[in-house]
């Protein structure tokens, strides 16, 4: 018995809303991923031009900031957190990084 079409598209969303929950669980494993593992960059103007270099984890468009902003994390002290969305799909993503010295 063969599918309908409308069950094939239900059942193709639902794999590649599963595939994407696993790409966001991999990038909170990659620096800059959660706030206790930030990337480090040399200054803050680093921070948007790197943040802009990922890439969506749904669909794998471009991201564009929203919003950049400073926080203090309680585990990495001051972070800065950017908030991006794809061009493409809107999804959301948000992106951790930290400044370090150059003077160490």
């Amino acid at each position: 018995m063969t599918k309908r079409p409308r069950a094939l598209r239900r059942e193709l969303a639902r794999s590649e809303d599963k595939l994407a929950r696993a790409r966001e669980r991999l990038a909170a494993l990659e620096a800059g991923g959660t706030p206790a593992h930030p990337a480090a960059v040399e200054s803050a103007s680093q921070v948007e031009g790197r943040a802009e270099q990922l890439e969506c984890l749904r669909c794998a468009g471009a991201l564009r900031v929203v919003e950049h902003r400073a926080r203090v994390d309680p585990r990495a002290g001051s972070v800065r957190e950017v908030q991006l969305r794809c061009a493409a799909c809107g999804a959301e993503r948000l992106a951790y990084f930290r400044i370090a010295s150059a003077l160490h």
